[in-house]
């Protein structure tokens, strides 16, 4: 990667990472959870040091974050082994994290040979792996190369202590969060849309695929009913269909058009946000988001997103590639699920109330703020590391 392209590429065989940053950092993982905490974690690294770049690689059967930050490649390869020597090709990795369920004694070996730090993170247990597994003493020898290990949980501490790693080399930080950073805004247009629509209520359709249009519609237009002053912000799930919704519905709604400009208006009954970029913002001004695609081909994005920025969340039941965020919201009780298309309505007028929308905007950010310390534990040990 030359020092003009930048911008993130996926990759699989040699990987041409030279120029991506200094320090470059590569995160590798095993499971589609611990690939959501390694993305949120690379996203904190990224924006900690504008200088870092990093490599975030995981099994071929796991899906890519759909947004992905600049100075960050990704890779997908099952034998980590040869990642690494592939990696080491391009470019020097000077600190390995390695969030995986056992350690593979040839990545260990290959990662030592290249003089690149091993960390270690989310492993219960010090278990390895290779072709001489069963030979005693193996498993200490590998782990005698590992840097530093970061566990969840105190109980975690016994095994890998009678494994032989000694106690500074062990830290108990918590489980790493999976929340994505806080999308940004321009604070100057928050404040001009939210005096726009002061002592409005104001509700978000996120990412809304053509198949649920309609009824994101159908649920304003029932809602505007109880609600005379309410306000529907509507993000299409591909922008570019935002003239043609506005054409579609302009004579049911005093409508607006984000992508040409249009005023937000004290009459104004649909805003249609049809650019890239400003979830943060249309997050910020909501009380409640429908996550949109939950109906039909999963969700569009984490409602881990809208949760973090004070949202109340209803959802279908089809949460895509979100299955774990979407699990740690109800088990909070911290969103709405909707079974039935039909009784999106109800659910929002529901949710909309000030009590309700409060309660599970509140219970929503305590779980995206849960692992926050453990995610700047170590970030400020994966950089510090590279400042020695």
């Amino acid at each position: 990667m030359t020092g003009t392209d930048e911008q993130t590429s996926y990759f699989s065989g040699l990987a041409m990472i030279a120029g991506l940053g200094d320090p470059l950092l590569w995160f590798h993982c095993d499971t589609p959870r611990r690939l959501e905490k390694l993305a949120a974690l690379s996203e904190a690294v990224l924006q900690s040091d504008e200088s870092a770049g990093v490599v975030l690689s995981f099994p071929q059967d796991c899906t890519a974050p759909p947004e992905i930050p600049r100075r960050l490649c990704i890779a997908c390869e099952d034998d980590g082994a040869r990642l690494a020597r592939l990696l080491g090709q391009g470019a020097q990795i000077s600190t390995a994290l390695l969030a995986t369920r056992s350690l593979d004694a040839a990545l260990v070996a290959t990662l030592t040979r290249r003089r690149t730090r091993i960390l270690v993170a989310e492993m219960p247990a010090p278990r390895t792996t290779g072709r001489w597994a069963f030979i005693p003493g193996h498993a200490r020898r590998v782990l005698a190369r590992v840097a530093h290990v970061y566990l969840a949980k105190e109980d975690w501490l016994a095994q890998w202590q009678g494994a032989g790693v000694p106690a500074d080399r062990l830290s108990v930080i918590g489980t790493l969060s999976q929340a994505p950073l806080a999308l940004k805004c321009n604070e100057a247009e928050r404040e001009a849309l939210a005096d726009a629509l002061r002592q409005r209520t104001v509700w978000l359709a996120a990412g809304v695929p053509p198949e649920e249009e309609e009824r994101v519609i159908a649920v304003q237009q029932e809602a505007l009913r109880e609600t005379h002053r309410l306000a529907l912000i509507l993000h299409p799930a591909d922008p570019m269909r935002g003239p043609a919704l506005y054409d579609r519905f302009a004579h049911q709604f005093n409508m607006a058009l984000r992508s040409r400009d249009d005023p937000l208006l004290p009459e104004t009954q649909v805003y249609i946000a049809d650019t890239e970029g400003e979830r943060g913002l249309w997050y910020r001004l909501a009380v409640a988001c429908y996550m949109g695609g939950s109906f039909t081909t999963g969700s569009t994005y984490s409602p881990l997103e809208p949760a973090g920025l004070g949202c109340a969340i209803v959802h279908g039941p089809e949460s895509g590639r979100f299955d774990a965020a979407f699990d740690m919201l109800a088990e909070r009780q911290a969103s709405r699920r909707v079974t039935r298309l039909d009784a999106l309505g109800a659910m929002m007028r529901s949710v909309l109330r000030p009590e309700r929308a409060a309660e599970l905007a509140h219970g929503g950010w305590q779980v995206v703020s849960e692992g926050s310390e453990a995610t700047e534990i170590l970030v400020t040990a994966l950089l510090a590391s590279n400042r020695e």
